[in-house]
């Protein structure tokens, strides 16, 4: 080890420090995002694949499994339906792909889905509770992280 790497290791023990300190010593934050919030986050960070999609052409650079539940989620808080179709056009994922992951996601229990009564051709899909809870935290701990701010245990 050197002493560039000493250097280094001392300003990260310091930091580790400086936070234990803090979140020892200060009560943790326990802001609960509005509905709002937290569809204007999915939808800046749906947005922010997007152009990073964008700067590499022909290279799979996105999560298809999270943007196709930030899409539920938003579905879900501004309370709409979506199509397993409609689901795959606003996430920009391929149908085989979509249609892949939302089998994985009802086998854990995140999603459910429901044959349209009018058109039989046609399956609406939501996020279950439990799929919310947890895009929820998600969402809500990423924009804890990204102000600063220390997450509640």
């Amino acid at each position: 080890m050197n002493g560039d790497d000493r250097a280094r290791l001392a300003t990260i023990t310091s930091m580790l420090g400086d936070l234990l300190a803090n979140l020892s010593g200060q009560a943790r934050i326990h802001e609960t995002p509005t509905d709002e919030q937290l569809i204007a986050k999915a939808k800046a960070k749906i947005l922010a694949r997007r152009q990073r999609q964008a700067l590499f052409p022909g290279l799979q650079v996105a999560d298809p499994a999270w943007d196709l539940l930030l899409e539920l989620y938003i579905v879900c808080l501004e309370r709409r339906r979506v199509s397993v179709t409609g689901l795959g056009h606003h996430a920009n994922v391929p149908s085989a792909t979509v249609l892949r992951w939302l089998s994985a996601f009802q086998e854990t229990g995140l999603i459910e889905r429901e044959r349209d009564p009018q058109d039989r051709r046609r399956i609406w899909v939501r996020l279950t509770d439990e799929g919310r809870r947890r895009v929820t935290i998600s969402v809500h701990t990423e924009m804890q992280i990204t102000s600063g701010k220390s997450i509640a245990a």
